[in-house]
């Protein structure tokens, strides 16, 4: 996680050499998450909810189907993003086509596609029918 004022290496943003500056000059990065990268499995990584129950669910929704997950957490913007890894790469795909990809699994849309502070539909309408 990045804070304000952290002093980070040029190195690790590029193997480009850094801009001629001088020393001191302030530098403001704005980090984004692609959400079709976030999801696509790379890094075992197959969902992503902002709710704990949401990802417990589904974690224990996919080990009824022998795939273990794992749930990490990251801190966006003050929130928990809670992300559902697989590591095992055979099992990836599998669970991205439950979870949101195949029309006989979840269909679940991320959290994001709703308005800030909404629930998640379609993870609303799948657990009550």
């Amino acid at each position: 996680m990045l804070h304000p004022n952290i002093a980070i290496s040029w190195k690790w943003l590029s193997n480009k050499n850094s801009p001629d500056l001088p020393p001191g000059t302030p530098l403001e990065f704005d980090i984004s998450l692609d959400e079709d990268t976030l999801l696509s499995g790379k890094y075992g990584i197959v969902w992503a909810t902002y709710n704990l129950h949401q990802a417990e669910v589904l974690s224990n929704a996919l080990l009824a189907q022998n795939i273990s997950s794992v749930i990490g957490i990251i801190e966006l913007d003050e929130r928990n993003l809670l992300l559902l890894k697989i590591n095992n790469p055979k099992d990836r795909n599998e669970a991205m086509d439950f979870i949101w990809r195949k029309e006989g699994g979840l269909r679940l849309k991320p959290d994001w596609s709703y308005a800030e502070g909404e629930p998640n539909k379609s993870f609303e309408k799948w657990i009550n029918g």
